[in-house]
């Protein structure tokens, strides 16, 4: 029973460390093709945001037109609070989320009552995505390595860093997919070395195990013949 239960957890951190990886780097829409049928901000991250949001709200060219300026703004702004390294992670991350509520709010002005009502769906939907993902990963944390109440207050604000940066490279259309890959890999890494760093010895071995364990398992899932 008890070995079944650690395949079953091997597997599960096999999908959270490495299964999300290639949905994260999948090419985004083209804005500028036919099918799009916008021309959202060319060659800045927030771009497919702007394909969503022309999409699901139906905007006018009037509004795509106003929209197009905050997005691009919110862009640069965030760049600017993640290179700047007399930041913290937390203080990044609570800036990060404050350019984009006032993007939000400038953007909510400039819709419809309907449209609002549609916006504030989207944001919903995707705050509970976001924030499922990021506390089934730290419950998996806690519960196989036993973490402490500081270790887990601590470890969730890594997390959350995580999660927003993986998303802005998700969302930058000037990055090939094997670029994104190689990025995305590069911040997985470096939250894990800034996890490890506040495990005790004990706690780092048994993770070093399981993320091994996980390893094999996803090699396995994508071998020839398998």
């Amino acid at each position: 029973m008890k070995i079944d239960c650690i395949k079953k957890m091997t597997v599960i951190l096999a999908v959270l460390l490495f299964g999300c990886a290639s949905a994260f780097a999948a090419p985004a829409k083209d804005s500028n093709s036919p099918a799009s049928g916008n021309k959202g901000p060319a060659n800045h991250p927030l771009r497919d945001y702007f394909l969503e949001l022309s999409e699901k709200l139906n905007l006018t060219d009037a509004q795509k037109a106003a929209i197009r300026p905050i997005l691009a703004a919110e862009a640069n702004e965030i760049m600017a609070v993640r290179q700047n390294s007399s930041l913290s992670n937390e203080q990044k991350q609570a800036k990060t989320e404050e350019i984009r509520e006032a993007s939000r709010e400038k953007i909510n002005a400039l819709l419809t009552p309907e449209q609002q009502k549609i916006f504030a769906e989207m944001r919903a939907q995707a705050g509970n995505r976001m924030g499922g993902q990021l506390q089934n990963r730290l419950a998996m944390l806690a519960e196989q390595l036993n973490l402490t109440d500081a270790q887990k207050t601590a470890i969730k604000p890594i997390l959350a860093a995580e999660v927003n940066e993986i998303e802005a490279v998700v969302r930058n259309n000037t990055l090939s997919r094997e670029q994104k890959q190689t990025q995305i890999a590069t911040i997985r890494e470096a939250t894990n070395k800034k996890i490890n760093a506040l495990l005790t010895p004990e706690q780092q071995a048994k993770w070093a195990q399981l993320k091994e364990n996980a390893k094999q398992q996803r090699n396995k899932k994508n071998a020839p013949g398998e």
